[in-house]
């Protein structure tokens, strides 16, 4: 973690040396060079990485760099609100109280001094110790064998599950086109990617299709020779121990002169980087003759560079799937007691459906005396069973972090954060990682964007599970294995990167950067915090109640992320503004406030600001139209009659709020707005629409309860990529011509519209349009739509809207249109539906009647896709 602290660091600094070139005053220089040499260490961390955990010297340097890092961040940190504090002060103030601000000064002026000389003496440990030529030695390349050997170890021969997987990939093993296909594996560490391999390799059909197979283990640290002369060793060459010297090159042409001509499989099994394919790929020969290379891999991207063929995503096994797995395991084969099964299914639903967990587990519970006492201390304590029992669970999952890009590493570490089994959602998780400094700027895109691609590689590296995706394709909500989050635990306590409170926890930890609070706690906690305390972030989860939080703001002056979570506050003390460095605020109000102080605008560095207030209040909020670095402000419950701005927001990028009237053109920037209608007289909302042509970069709008749609397109602005309507009055169906003229409109979302009973869809309308849902439209009878309109449509949502008896033929001839989701339309409409649909092949249709899934009149389940 010393390497994100550092680099955080770095680029902090730069961020205030050149924004605020003047605020340091007498020690810019010292700052200087501090910042210069955080830059050389942010060298030598990046340099050695990958020798941490064989050099003991290595590893207790970066320790002391971490430590080193985090002592110059609170020193900065806390120079800033002296120096703020002494500012905001008058005139007077600042001469009553300059004798106070020089002593500051020249206290930082030592502290940073003293920084410096610990980091010239680990700096000259470094070549004391000849630190950075360290190679690899010979117990870590035994520890890398060992590993192997024990994954080996807890493979099952006995395969429970991959019926499905094995029967699919076996055919395409053995079927399909002539040339040579690279085809993958995908899934989380743990998940049984080598057994299925293994399992397939080793499958009659597929031993008397290829004449030669071969199987060989890659690993993160791979060597092209070793991987060759291990396949030519699989291969039964009988000269394979005369080509140990031979170069790479040699070794080749060697291979592909012994494959040629020849139908092959090829396993290559546990595969971290793509340049593995690049390496390997001149050595395997295609003769049009069926030969084959299957890949396992927990990343994503090595598949798609490896092959065009969609990988097979290992899925996690179900309960009786695991059940079966446990039960075989422990009773190898005997039945289980009765009196034994349900806890044996609790403590098998428990694995979270991995078979690694299954699997050592079982081989616990093998050997110990089968009775109910013992298997009830199991119940609810399996990840520490599996975590401090037997380390083969941890050092498995411990390569996919190790592996990680260290830009990607506090990301995930991250993930600790949340309870178990909580569903994470996807845009908090950004707006937090944000605000946490974990996201690097990449040339001008949004740093949100930037974001979104770290959870999407982090998904791609099979870390993350998306439970729900947004029509845009974004996660909306995610989680993480239990085994997973335990070790980003595990991981972070060592570091000082997170630490967990809950009811067992006595006093608050003095040394974490982040405090994670779950369930209920004693409420005098909080009263032993350090000083100067250490904490950059504190969230809740759970139903610790407050009545307010004057402490927090006394102490917690360097916190960045405070996230109240559920709880409910009293009050809101003025003193807030003492808390500059905040970045990311969520609040609830109970009852009792009765205001949001204006001091709020004196939190300079706020971005991401939730506040959901309590319903029927009325609160004064100019004070939060003053903060100048806000990006994201939601505000559910808060309404205000007037709000005036006399300042534009330029940063303001995502606004959702419930209010009277406000001035668009205060914020030009602005990509998404969430609106719902509390204006005082239709010309208010009147105002509203003409107000929002100078939302020029606006591409998702949500309205909610307008009396009606403004019947020219030209209100919009021709941005809107996203439009969700929620109770908007349509005029009778005459808005779709509208919205039809949106030339960006790529998905629409029309809900509990009463007043549509007819809906034309004109020629040459909706061009881009790829996602159309319908929800709740209890008074549309009839669609009609023109031959020309929607050629992009690619999936189509139809949800409870009971009266509809006929959908345009028009749409079924759509060439783009990949799936159809119905829920509850009249049998007749289904029939016709499902009639004229067979014309189009390539389209999935998904029908949920009374809680049951069909598709194309199979029985497929019973939750419908989320959109």
């Amino acid at each position: 973690m010393a390497d994100y602290v550092v680099n955080f660091l770095v680029e902090y600094l730069s961020q205030l040396l050149e924004k605020e070139a003047n605020f340091f005053g007498e020690v810019e220089d010292q700052v200087k060079s501090l910042h210069r040499e955080l830059r050389l260490i942010n060298i030598f961390l990046e340099n050695s990485r990958g020798k941490r955990n064989e050099h003991a010297i290595v590893k207790e340097v970066v320790r002391q760099i971490r430590e080193v890092a985090y002592e110059s961040e609170d020193v900065i940190d806390m120079f800033i609100i002296k120096v703020a504090e002494h500012r905001r002060r008058s005139s007077i103030g600042r001469i009553v109280h300059f004798p106070k601000h020089a002593k500051m000064l020249r206290d930082v002026g030592k502290k940073i001094a003293g920084i410096k000389n610990a980091i010239n003496e680990i700096y000259n440990n470094r070549e004391r110790y000849d630190i950075e030529r360290a190679t690899e030695t010979v117990d870590a390349v035994l520890a890398v064998e060992a590993l192997h050997r024990r994954r080996r170890e807890v493979e099952e021969d006995d395969v429970v599950g991959f019926v499905d997987g094995s029967s699919t990939l076996v055919k395409q093993l053995i079927e399909g086109d002539r040339d040579c296909h690279v085809i993958s594996i995908i899934g989380m560490g743990g998940l049984g990617k080598t057994t299925l391999a293994r399992k397939i390799y080793n499958n009659a059909r597929v031993k008397r299709h290829f004449e030669c197979r071969a199987w060989v283990y890659v690993s993160q640290d791979f060597r092209t020779g070793e991987l060759l002369l291990n396949i030519l060793k699989d291969i039964e060459i009988s000269d394979w121990r005369t080509l140990e010297e031979t170069s790479v090159k040699e070794l080749k042409e060697k291979l592909f002169k012994c494959l040629l001509r020849k139908r092959y499989l090829i396993v290559m099994d546990d595969i971290w980087k793509t340049e593995v394919w690049d390496e390997l790929r001149s050595a395997f020969p295609d003769d049009l003759n069926g030969s084959r290379i299957l890949i396992t891999s927990r990343i994503r991207e090595v598949a798609s560079h490896a092959s065009l063929t969609p990988p097979y995503f290992l899925p996690f096994l179900n309960k009786d799937e695991s059940w079966e797995l446990l039960s075989k395991k422990v009773f190898r084969g005997g039945a289980c007691p009765p009196e034994l099964e349900t806890m044996g299914r609790k403590i098998a639903e428990d694995c979270r459906g991995l078979p690694l967990s299954i699997v050592v587990l079982g081989g616990l519970l093998a050997n110990k005396k089968k009775t109910p006492g013992k298997w009830s201390t199991l119940i609810g304590n399996v990840n520490w069973h599996l975590t401090e029992t037997n380390t083969i669970c941890k050092d498995i999952l411990a390569l996919s972090y190790t592996n990680l890009p260290r830009r990607l590493q506090p990301c995930f570490l991250y993930f600790g954060v949340y309870p178990e089994d909580f569903e994470i959602p996807g845009r908090q998780l950004i707006h937090l990682w944000t605000a946490e400094g974990f996201i690097q700027h990449a040339g001008n895109r949004s740093i949100e964007d930037v974001a979104e691609d770290y959870l999407e590689e982090l998904i791609d590296r099979s870390l993350i599970q998306v439970t729900r995706r947004r029509t845009d394709g974004g996660v909306r909500k995610c989680r993480i294995h239990d085994l997973l989050r335990d070790l980003c635990i595990s991981e972070s306590k060592e570091d000082n990167f997170l630490e967990l409170l809950n009811h067992d926890s006595r006093s608050f930890p003095n040394k974490s950067r982040r405090v994670s609070v779950h369930g209920i706690f004693p409420l005098n906690i909080f009263s032993n915090f350090s000083d100067p305390p250490c904490a950059r972030s504190l969230l809740f989860f759970g139903d610790y109640e407050n009545r307010d939080w004057n402490l927090c703001v006394k102490k917690l002056k360097l916190i960045r992320v405070l996230d109240f979570g559920c709880i409910t506050l009293h009050s809101i003390p003025e003193s807030i503004e003492t808390m500059m460095h905040l970045r990311y605020l969520s609040i609830s109000f109970s009852s009792f406030v009765m205001d949001i102080p204006d001091s709020i605008r004196n939190l300079s560095n706020l971005e991401t600001l939730f506040i959901m207030g309590y319903p029927g209040r009325s609160y004064s909020v100019t004070g939060i139209f003053k903060l100048q670095c806000l990006r994201n402000l939601h505000m559910k419950g808060v309404k205000s009659f007037s709000c005036r701005l006399d300042e534009v927001l330029w940063n303001l990028q995502v606004l959702s709020v419930e209010m009277s009237y406000f001035e668009l053109d205060k914020f030009p920037c602005l990509k998404e707005l969430r609106i719902s209608n509390n204006f005082e007289s239709d010309s208010k909302a009147l105002d509203f629409w003409k107000g929002l042509h100078h939302l020029r970069c606006l591409q998702i709008l949500r309205i909610v309860d307008f009396p009606m749609l403004p019947m020219d397109s030209s209100s919009f602005p021709l941005t809107i990529t996203k439009l969700t309507i929620f109770t908007v009055g349509f005029g009778f169906g005459g808005g779709m011509t509208m919205l039809g003229n949106l030339p960006n409109l790529q998905i629409l979302k029309i809900k509990h519209c009463d007043d549509i009973n007819y809906m034309h869809v004109s020629r040459d309308s909706f061009l881009r349009l790829e996602v159309l849902q319908l929800q709740d439209l209890v008074g549309v009878t009839k669609w009609k739509q023109d031959g020309t309109a929607m050629p992009c449509l690619r999936y189509l949502v139809i949800r409870r809207c009971h009266r509809l008896r006929m959908l345009p033929s028009e749409l079924w001839s759509l060439t783009a249109l990949q799936k159809v989701e119905v829920e509850l339309l009249s049998n007749s409409t289904l029939r016709r539906m499902l009639q004229e649909l067979e014309m189009n092949v390539s389209c999935k249709i998904v029908i949920k009647t009374f809680g049951i899934l069909y598709r194309k009149n199979k029985y497929i389940g019973q939750q419908p896709h989320d959109v």
